[in-house]
């Protein structure tokens, strides 16, 4: 389990994807490829509509699919937490993209895969991860885990596919 974890709360999202933008940098990725997704998630009818935005990325689950599914030990899960692939294993052959209910695994040209690793060099070297830092309205933050106790998911439409997350999503109203 890691010792932090991501927080987001979707009542502060503004859908700007600076945290995209900022990872999708970081990673030197091309236009059309996301490590990290912000989801428009609208529900209710008119005229009690609701909408609201919840980002998704890789968040390192407790039992990673992605991890079971790798045949040829690209994907490790270390002592801290954090699920990382290691390219010079990997084949390019996707099973971790399908095994991965997030979809947080993309293929890129070339049988080359990547995931979030959640900057990990950052975040040894005291820093939060890039989308964390870029979040303009602290929507998404990373949070030790003892500072947690007693916070629920409420975001009741977030599915975590029993692989526990390192997530917790929030849905708060601010006047």
């Amino acid at each position: 389990m890691m010792d932090k974890m991501f927080v987001i709360d979707n009542g502060r999202c503004i859908g700007c994807h600076a945290c995209s933008v900022s990872c999708k940098d970081r990673a030197g990725l091309p236009d059309n490829y996301d490590l990290l997704r912000v989801e428009r998630v609208e529900s209710g009818s008119y005229p009690n509509v609701e909408m609201f935005y919840r980002v998704s990325h890789c968040f390192h689950c407790e039992s990673p699919t992605c991890l079971e599914a790798c045949k040829f030990d690209a994907i490790s899960k270390k002592e801290d937490g954090y699920v990382l692939l290691d390219q010079v294993n990997c084949t390019g052959c996707g099973l971790c993209v399908d095994a991965c209910p997030f979809e947080a695994i993309i293929e890129l040209p070339g049988k080359r895969v990547l995931k979030c690793d959640g900057c990990h060099d950052e975040v040894v070297s005291g820093f939060d991860p890039t989308c964390v830092r870029a979040c303009l309205t602290r929507a998404l933050l990373f949070k030790e885990v003892d500072e947690l106790k007693g916070l629920d998911r409420i975001d009741r439409d977030f599915n975590s596919f029993g692989i526990v997350p390192a997530v917790i999503y929030q849905v708060k109203r601010y006047e």
